[in-house]
């Protein structure tokens, strides 16, 4: 365990490290093909997908959000491949403001899929699961729900509302986590509240007890919902009305926020097979993926207790496919103190301090997007397009 002095050392570097990123905005240089991929807004975004999927043939469907958010849609391309039993599907925007990345790297793909998709897998892009967070610079949806804590059956729902809110912690944490004020790096009740539980039970367990999330605390970071969202409703409906007698189905979500710097780490689930570190370094010959028996010390340790993971409601859908793969592909951004004060702020600002939203919200964009640094960019898009294809071509021999 991480001692008291070197934990509050750790505490107050990242302290002072969130006050002064905001003035810290290297720029260096990149390819104008590269920069042509990234957007500046959910607008942009879709702008630039629909434009390169018709470019690419692609079969284009767009799918309003119901009521007063019909303007903001998921869009799907498709590209139907050799193997129609075969079916890989790129995922974007399931936690909003984190789209930027997903979403360059499925307009790198689209602008080279005249030459680079022609056989293999039918290939799916779903662009901006989650388009409201996307355009209004949120993780979460138009119902304060995380996406990615939500897919879950009925059953699932009870039991998760029935359980004990403070199991792994998250109560505990909700008043730092949550303040009913405006948030700012230096409240009291914050990194205080965090080095407590640290000394307590463990660093770890403070990063479990946030990510695990809530499925009591409709305003809290992380919350998991009461019902299966509309996104993933209308996303279910148009897999299940599209795509029959599939064999053999891999998911790729991408994220932005946790691990190092312009680094992705890779996460490999599977509801059929038995995820080996062969099978690993099949998929991916370059690269350090983990599965759950080895994601302890990863970005993505501490998510034992967490449910509801996109990838792995959809693969459910297709339950008598012997051969159903989940990835996912996390680019670091920021340190995880950083990522989490913004995302503190930001749900401050949007329920008890609206004031304060406009500044919040782009902080948050900041925190997931690297927008000012040419090399980031280039890194995501690289080990993006790399994966995919990876992905794309050894999903047979799996």
């Amino acid at each position: 365990m991480m001692s008291w002095s070197l934990l509050l050392w750790a505490l107050g570097a990242v302290a002072l490290s969130a006050a002064l990123m905001k003035h810290w905005a290297p720029t260096p240089t990149m390819d104008p093909s590269t920069a042509a991929c990234f957007a500046n807004d959910y607008y942009e975004a879709r702008a630039l997908f629909r434009a390169r999927a018709a470019a690419a043939d692609a079969e284009l469907y767009t799918l309003p959000l119901p009521g007063a958010n019909a303007e903001l849609t998921i869009d799907v391309a498709v590209l139907r491949g050799a193997d129609p039993t075969a079916l890989l599907v790129h995922l974007s925007g399931t936690h909003g403001v984190e789209g930027f990345a997903g979403s360059a790297i499925q307009a790198k793909l689209l602008g080279d899929a005249s030459t680079s998709l022609t056989s293999g897998p039918t290939v799916v892009f779903v662009h901006a699961v989650n388009p409201f967070g996307f355009a209004k610079l949120r993780r979460v949806n138009e119902a304060n729900v995380d996406l990615n804590r939500n897919y879950l059956t009925p059953e699932a729902f009870a039991a998760k509302r029935a359980s004990d809110p403070n199991a792994v912690g998250y109560t505990s944490l909700s008043p730092a986590l949550n303040p009913r004020h405006a948030a700012h790096w230096a409240d009291t009740s914050f990194l205080p509240a965090l080095l407590t539980h640290a000394l307590r039970h463990g660093f770890e367990s403070v990063k479990r007890a946030i990510v695990s999330g809530t499925y009591h605390e409709p305003q809290g970071i992380f919350f998991g919902g009461h019902e299966l969202q509309a996104s993933h409703r209308l996303l279910t409906a148009f897999f299940q009305s599209h795509f029959t007698n599939v064999s053999r189905i891999a998911m790729l979500d991408v994220h932005t926020g946790l691990g190092p710097r312009g680094y992705d780490t890779v996460q490999v689930t599977s509801p059929s097979l038995t995820v080996t570190p062969a099978m690993l370094k099949t998929l991916f010959p370059d690269h350090d993926a983990i599965s759950d028996s080895n994601a302890d010390a990863t970005a993505l340790s501490g998510y034992g207790d967490a449910g509801g993971f996109a990838v792995d409601g959809y693969l459910s859908l297709f339950a008598e496919a012997p051969v159903r793969l989940g990835v996912t592909q996390e680019f670091g951004t920021k340190n995880m103190i950083d990522v989490l004060l913004s995302l503190r702020q930001e749900n401050a600002a949007t329920h008890h301090a609206p004031e304060t939203r406009l500044e919040a919200a782009n902080a948050l964009r900041n925190a997931f997007y690297v927008h000012w640094d040419g090399a980031w960019k280039s890194a995501v898009l690289h080990r993006g397009v790399t994966l995919f294809h990876q992905l794309r071509t050894k999903l047979s021999d799996v």
